[in-house]
């Protein structure tokens, strides 16, 4: 997929899950997102509409999990994705959790991934992951069908190097999605990265599994590691066009 260059955030947005930036006149109608669904994963989608008849905002429920989902939002706000997103699509689209709650987030990422999914191949247009900062064209979801759960499809691992001390920084990105805040931690530079990568991603699905995230100095448990892990600080960054809600971690 074409990389997207992004420009510095101007008017505050509030951030959804998934923005779906898309150039057809009309945006698909719920029935038809609710019939791709139940094709794709057997359903059953259920769709609760608003009663304003003036608006694309609708509820959409599978089994306990429920998102909502507005399919063309107002011009102004489109715009202002387009303008911060700098992608040629002039219409857009959101989905949002009506509620998180910290064990049900997994099934709750799930179905707004899916939903996500949909109207990405529905619209032919590009979904925006606000927490990972990705961009998924339809034929990016080939890769990722979202048939069952799985941590590598809404994480990613950032590795950073040339700090001012050296060290090289790790971090997740799409963690907060599940209610958790990312991870982070440093390594001296010349070391393979794929240890750190494979561990983040046992402590990702841990974590999500817990449904929350282990406060400094409390330590939590991975399966696999034959030490627990410790959170030794906690912090903000905005090295991003988002701010991260960071917890370093250390382990052996």
């Amino acid at each position: 997929m074409k990389k997207i260059k992004r420009k510095s955030a101007g008017n505050p947005l509030r951030l959804p899950a998934f923005v779906i930036g898309y150039a057809a006149p009309e945006p698909p109608p719920p029935g038809f997102l609710a019939a791709w669904f139940d094709q794709e994963y057997g359903g059953p989608l259920t769709i609760q509409l608003s009663r304003d008849p003036g608006t694309t905002r609708f509820e959409a429920h599978h089994g306990p999990w429920a998102a909502l989902v507005e399919t063309s939002l107002p011009q102004s706000t489109a715009d202002a994705w387009h303008e911060r997103l700098q992608w040629s699509h002039t219409r857009a689209a959101q989905i949002l959790p009506l509620k998180m709650t910290g064990r049900e987030s997994r099934d709750i990422v799930l179905l707004l991934s899916r939903l996500a999914r949909g109207l990405t191949v529905l619209t032919g247009g590009t979904a925006y992951d606000t927490a990972t900062e990705s961009y998924l064209n339809p034929s990016d979801w080939t890769d990722r069908p979202l048939r069952d759960f799985r941590i590598a499809d809404h994480l990613r691992i950032e590795q950073v190097e040339g700090r001012a001390d050296g060290r090289v920084w790790f971090h997740t990105r799409g963690l907060s999605k599940f209610g958790v805040e990312d991870l982070e931690t440093y390594r001296a530079p010349g070391l393979s990265e794929r240890p750190v990568i494979e561990a983040f991603t046992e402590m990702a699905e841990a974590l999500t599994l817990l449904g929350r995230a282990p406060n400094v100095g409390e330590s939590f448990d991975v399966p696999g590691f034959n030490k627990p892990v410790r959170v030794v600080r906690h912090r903000t960054d905005q090295s991003y066009s988002i701010r991260l809600n960071l917890r370093e971690v250390e382990w052996e």
